[in-house]
């Protein structure tokens, strides 16, 4: 007999199909089984069937299914449809079920029709959930990735090298039916992990170039207003701009993605830092900690409990654990409010031996729409230092502000100013009205008025005073000044473009009279060193700086003086792009004529690649003025014109010296070298020509030769200056010459060749008659400081010996000067019939002393 189940034991009615338990509150197997309609059974039996056929084809497939079949599918589309080369060099890992999971290993990709990697990975994986694609949701279980490497490129037109892979893969003109046919995937990711990602930027608009790399990004759950634990490690290393720091972030991440609006973001026990090299501060070390808000609909910001911590040094003050500190602010301009309680700024650091310490305090500021409360700015900031150095302070105070949210109006800002210390002190205000915009951010300073006076034992007193306004916002600023310095009236105006990653300044400033000598320590020019000194160290040169900026500058000045300089009519006119500066008009008028020039400056990567050009042409000055400003030689007078062309590089003085190049040129009138007195030399041609010697003559200050005009031109290659064309002209003298001139050693190796043309009365009369026509050779020799004059007077000696000085002398020299060149010897000797050497010798060495003793009688020895 057949019995219900365990739980009831009573024997069944019937049997088969058919058969029940009499017990009609049994629900065992045997009760449901009758109780369910026979057709509902056995439906459920074919479903079961079908679902167990459905799990064996999928297990099937995933079974037989190799993805790698598909990687020449893959590798062939990337070509033909991106004009990209594909390499996928291990295994891809697929699952279809439950989550869809793909796994990637060793992939490269090059560059849009070039060879170049534009990204690599070693590892990734993707695993999605199947069943929540099918209600429109993107279930991500999770994300990771490790090696992957990535070159970013966008250049000064905005193009990227990633175009193409954004390309739409349909027509533009379906796009519009396709999106509106589709609805946007609600997304959930249960993790994402990513290790060593490196990533090479160069993106020309942002001025960002160098290397970002992941170290470690892990996260929990994100999905649309879930909050999820989030740590960041990375490191940036970048060129422009200058940053080599490790950057580290944790915090409770919560992300609103709504379906075609902004996303929100907000980050809760935030803890951002930033230690390294950066923004032009060394050392930094910068920590941030607090809550971030941000909606990206409304545009609103909040925070709350921010703490910024920053230590540094930056322009010779290192600050250590000064803090900015923010209880609260909310910015949300569609309601047109702001709110910001307890703004308090600390600056505590050193410069040297010396402290720095500034404070600044906002308790409390609300406004929402044309009403506004608050209290007023409080601040200080003061170095303290040694006898040396003494004490500055300043404090900074307004009254309280008003206005409505656009314009907000801080009063009555005075800023005073007093010090002392060393024997020098400085005194001052600031007054002013300040205006602030939170949307967008912008600042105005209207009704400025600045007062200082400054006092130095070694300076003369400096009184500025000045008025005008100011602006400034997040991606521009312009100012207006009119003033005097100690009582030298100015204007001074320009803009600044700050949306671009260099800073534009286009800047003017115009003087009536500048005369720098009333406020700064006058200059006497360069001052050559002491004859037979050893060159000190070099000098480095680094035109850095001029990368720092690009812009427009102007200045004019009626007058400017600052000794020994004084120039009238001053100009000045240049501009600043990528590091180059371009000097398009450098004039004025000044050594008794007037002068323009045309320069270059360009910065490099590497300071031995810098270039440094210029174009001079100055017309009727006064060569020995210029001279002696410019470079304190002293060596030539006269006025005319002086032209130059050079360029050079390096990055030093003394290298910029050893690699000048190019072209320079001098004609001059009524002009004179000095340090040797030619006529005066040639005076003594008698007893100098006798002994038949060269004479050393040092430079004397002294002495001098007058020209009536003289000229040169020089070619110059690797610092030396090559001429080959002196010329010049007095009533008794004809000079030529070539020779160089060392610019980088500072000497001088100059050939000159004087020949006498007349005998005008005073430059030397009869005494200079018997050497027309005789060219004396004057070998110029020596460091620029101390030059010698060599007269070769053994040349003189071999001219008035030659034929054309034979002739001159008449027919009394004719024999004394055959007899010096051994010609009368010879045929007496000769017609003797004598053939031994020395009884030659021997003639011609008594037809010398005969022609000597000729010589002295008739120059009077």
């Amino acid at each position: 007999m057949l019995h219900c189940d365990s739980h009831c034991r009573e024997p069944l009615v019937a049997t088969g199909p058919a058969a029940q338990c009499p017990d009609r509150h049994c629900t065992g197997p045997s009760a449901l089984a009758h109780a369910m309609p026979v057709w509902l059974r056995r439906s459920l039996i074919a479903l079961a069937v079908l679902l167990g056929l459905a799990m064996a084809a999928a297990a099937y497939l995933v079974a037989s299914f190799d993805p790698n079949r598909y990687k020449g599918l893959l590798i062939d589309w990337m070509r033909e449809h991106k004009a990209r080369t594909l390499a996928i060099d291990g295994p891809i890992g697929l699952s279809v079920f439950p989550r869809l999971e793909v796994t990637l290993r060793d992939v490269k990709l090059s560059e849009h029709r070039r060879p170049d990697e534009f990204a690599a990975l070693q590892e990734a994986t993707l695993a999605v959930q199947v069943m929540p694609l099918l209600k429109q949701r993107l279930a991500v279980d999770r994300v990771s990735a490790r090696g992957v490497r990535v070159n970013y490129r966008r250049d000064a037109d905005g193009r990227r090298n990633i175009d193409d892979l954004l390309s739409p893969a349909t027509d533009a003109k379906d796009a519009p039916a396709a999106n509106a046919s589709s609805q946007a995937l609600a997304f959930d990711i249960s993790a994402i992990e990513f290790k060593d990602l490196q990533a090479t930027v160069k993106d020309v608009p942002l001025g960002l170039d160098g290397r970002f790399v992941v170290k470690e990004l892990r996260t929990g759950r994100l999905a649309d207003g879930a909050e999820s634990p989030i740590r960041f490690v990375g490191q940036a290393a970048l060129a422009q701009p200058k940053l080599n720091a490790d950057v580290e972030l944790t915090g409770q991440l919560k992300l609103s993605l709504p379906a075609g609006a902004p996303a929100s973001v907000a980050l809760r026990d935030l803890a951002l830092s930033l230690r390294g090299d950066g923004f032009d501060v060394k050392q930094l070390d910068a920590r941030l900690a607090g809550t971030l808000a941000y909606d990206g609909p409304s545009g609103a910001l909040q925070a709350d409990k921010l703490r910024l911590t920053l230590s540094g040094e930056r322009l010779g003050v290192a600050l250590k654990d000064s803090t900015v500190a923010l209880d609260a602010l909310r910015l949300d301009p569609p309601k047109r409010a702001l709110r910001l309680d307890a703004l308090d700024v600390k600056l505590t650091g050193r410069r040297g031996e010396d402290s720095v310490a500034a404070q600044l305090a906002w308790p409390k500021l609300e406004v929402t729409g044309d009403t506004l409360k608050g209290s007023a700015l409080k601040g200080s900031a003061s170095l303290q230092g040694g006898p040396a150095v003494g004490k500055l302070q300043m404090d900074f105070e307004s009254q309280a502000p008003s206005g409505r949210f656009e314009r907000i109006h801080v009063p009555g800002l005075r800023l005073a100013v007093q010090g002392s210390g060393a024997g020098r002190s400085v005194n001052g205000e600031v007054r002013g009205d300040l205006t602030l915009a939170p949307q967008p951010l912008a600042a105005a300073l209207d009704a400025l008025q600045l007062k200082l006076a400054f006092t130095d034992p070694a300076l003369p007193p400096v009184n500025l005073a000045l008025q005008g306004q100011a602006q400034a916002g997040a991606q521009d600023a312009s100012w207006r000044f009119d003033g005097a310095i100690n009582d030298q009236k100015f204007t001074a105006g320009g803009r600044a473009d700050l949306s671009k990653p260099v800073p534009y300044v286009d800047a003017q400033a115009r003087f009536a009279a500048l005369d720098l000598t009333r406020f700064v320590a006058p200059s006497t020019g360069p001052k050559p060193p002491p004859a037979g000194a050893k060159p000190g160290a070099d000098s480095p040169v680094d035109l850095g700086g001029l990368k720092a900026l690009d812009g427009r500058f102007s200045f004019r000045a009626g007058t400017l003086v600052y000794p020994p300089y004084r120039v009238a009519d001053a100009a000045l006119e240049a501009t600043l792009a990528g590091g180059v500066l371009r000097v398009s008009d450098l004039s004025g008028r000044a050594w008794g004529g007037r002068f323009s020039a045309q320069a270059t400056a360009q910065a490099a990567a590497d300071p031995a690649a810098q270039r440094i050009g210029l174009k001079l042409d100055a017309t009727d000055v006064d060569i020995a003025a210029l001279l002696t400003d410019v470079a304190q030689f002293r060596k030539l007078e006269g006025k005319g014109r002086v032209t130059a062309d050079v360029t050079t590089q390096g990055a030093s003085v003394q290298r910029l010296k050893q690699a000048l190049d190019g072209k320079a040129a001098f004609q001059l009138r009524d002009g004179a070298v000095r340090g040797i007195n030619l006529a005066k030399t040639l005076r003594q041609w008698r007893s100098a020509v006798t002994l038949n010697k060269d004479a050393v003559q040092a430079s004397s200050a002294e002495e001098k030769t007058d020209f009536s005009e003289i000229s040169a031109s020089f070619d110059i290659a690797d610092g030396v200056a090559r001429s080959k064309d002196l010329s010049g002209k007095s009533p008794f003298l004809r000079v030529g010459g070539e020779g160089l001139v060392d610019i980088g050693r500072g000497r001088v190796d100059y050939l000159a060749k004087a020949t006498v043309t007349g005998t005008a009365e005073g430059q030397g009369g009869a005494d200079l008659a018997l050497l027309k026509g005789v060219t004396v050779p004057v070998q110029l020799v020596g460091p620029f400081e101390a030059v010698d004059y060599k007269v070769q007077w053994s040349a003189v000696s071999a001219d008035l010996l030659s034929g054309a000085a034979r002739g001159a002398l008449g027919d009394r020299a004719k024999g004394a000067l055959g007899g010096l060149l051994g010609g009368s010897a010879a045929p007496a000797a000769a017609a003797s019939g004598a053939s031994a050497p020395s009884v030659k010798e021997q003639a011609k060495d008594k037809a010398k002393e005969k022609a000597k003793d000729e010589l002295k009688k008739l120059f009077g020895r």
